[in-house]
């Protein structure tokens, strides 16, 4: 089996969407087998648990491994037909069976958790130019609350151009003004520094300590 390259880019296997489309666990790996084009191949894919996908293509005729869909200079006529019907199962797989994992740290898990749990609100990916970018709003105002993005830690004025993903969080200009300190709590990127403050989602803040100033963000969108 050859594997599929950057097919799943930031994306997450859902198992019980995986078992309902009809994959099989075997050996720590699931399996699903497809008939294409009217039984002339069979497809076979297998997914693990890394999100790594291998497919093969059977011709059921000789019930050798066919390969000349995936050579790209040979896509043309019968050929380019078999790729098309090869393509739309793994699109259907994608959609059907991945959810979106744009975040990738624990920490900012444990955060989108924590805000699911207990207001029952979503992310929200407003800018199709910002992908890595999700805004949080409480459904009485709609107003936002928390905005979470990934950016370089140099935008915040440390030195290292490592990605680091931060949340943005409403609050008093009073405890704004308390907070801040440039090591821990920074002013907010990219909106009112007055009113907001940036925290990184690196294990720096404290779980609890965050979840506080979400709580007072969500309340404070209430008003503004």
């Amino acid at each position: 089996m050859r594997e599929v390259k950057d097919f799943i880019k930031d994306k997450k296997i859902d198992l019980k969407r995986l078992k309902k489309f009809g994959f099989k666990l075997k050996d720590n790996s699931y399996y699903y087998n497809i008939s294409l084009l009217k039984n002339q191949f069979k497809m076979c894919v297998k997914i693990n648990l890394d999100n790594s996908i291998f497919t093969e293509l059977i011709d059921t005729e000789t019930n050798e491994t066919y390969v000349l869909h995936l050579l790209e200079e040979r896509r043309n006529g019968y050929i380019e037909k078999v790729y098309k019907a090869y393509s739309e199962v793994l699109d259907k797989i994608k959609k059907e069976c991945f959810e979106d994992e744009i975040f990738k740290t624990n920490y900012t898990k444990e955060v989108v958790d924590y805000i699911k749990n207990k207001y029952g609100d979503e992310l929200e990916f407003l800018w199709e130019k910002s992908p890595k970018t999700a805004v949080v709003r409480r459904k009485s105002s709609k107003k936002w609350y928390a905005v979470i993005l990934t950016l370089s830690k140099r935008k915040l004025n440390l030195d290292s151009d490592e990605a680091v993903e931060i949340i943005n969080l409403h609050n008093s200009p009073k405890e704004i003004e308390k907070l801040i300190d440039n090591k821990r709590y920074f002013p907010a990127y990219h909106m009112n520094k007055k009113h907001w403050c940036t925290i990184c989602l690196d294990g720096t803040v404290e779980l609890e300590k965050i979840y506080k100033l979400i709580d007072m963000s969500y309340e404070l969108a209430r008003w503004y």
